[in-house]
């Protein structure tokens, strides 16, 4: 039970979770223009802050439980020489020849172009850019714009919440 615990990336989810709220929750008790805001009526501020930070969460729970583009089987020789597959069709011409993919010396499936084995998932993940252990996932070619999303909103968040935390008492 507890290997599925600290397997899964609970643990680092749950406590990125309860220190981004902790924070917030710090920002609005503290004498800081937020609460003075929110005390006076003027929502705007406020509200905006909080949708930024209930969406930087909801991005990283998208991100961090997104598949990031696992090579599960061989079926992907099939898609690959149709010319199904998302990287193929852009980078290489249509032919009627058949493509040879190499495989993976881990998990033995047939990589296709730009794919590579993850060390800490075990899996092979087309276009493998990383394992953020942030997110406790890997990111490949399905969640690497949501990433850099994520990533965008979260850096937007910091610096507001720093902002307030430095210049935001009297």
């Amino acid at each position: 039970m507890f290997k599925n615990v600290f397997g899964s990336g609970f643990l680092v989810r749950t406590a990125h979770v309860i220190l981004t709220w902790v924070i917030t929750l710090i920002l609005f008790l503290h004498d800081t223009d937020l609460r003075r805001q929110e005390e006076t009526g003027e929502l705007t501020l406020p509200v905006l802050f909080v949708l930024l930070v209930l969406v930087s969460v909801l991005l990283y729970f998208a991100v961090s439980l997104m598949d990031p583009g696992f090579v599960l089987t061989d079926d992907c020789d099939l898609q690959f020489t149709l010319g199904i597959a998302e990287e193929t069709q852009d980078m290489i011409p249509q032919t009627t020849k058949s493509i040879r993919l190499r495989r993976c010396g881990h998990c033995l499936v047939q990589q296709p172009m730009r794919s590579k084995h993850c060390q800490t998932c075990q899996h092979c993940v087309r276009r493998y850019d990383h394992h953020c252990p942030w997110i406790e996932n890997c990111v490949g070619e399905r969640n690497h714009r949501w990433f850099v999303l994520y990533l965008a909103v979260q850096f937007v968040v910091l610096l507001w919440g720093l902002y307030m935390a430095w210049f935001g008492t009297t």
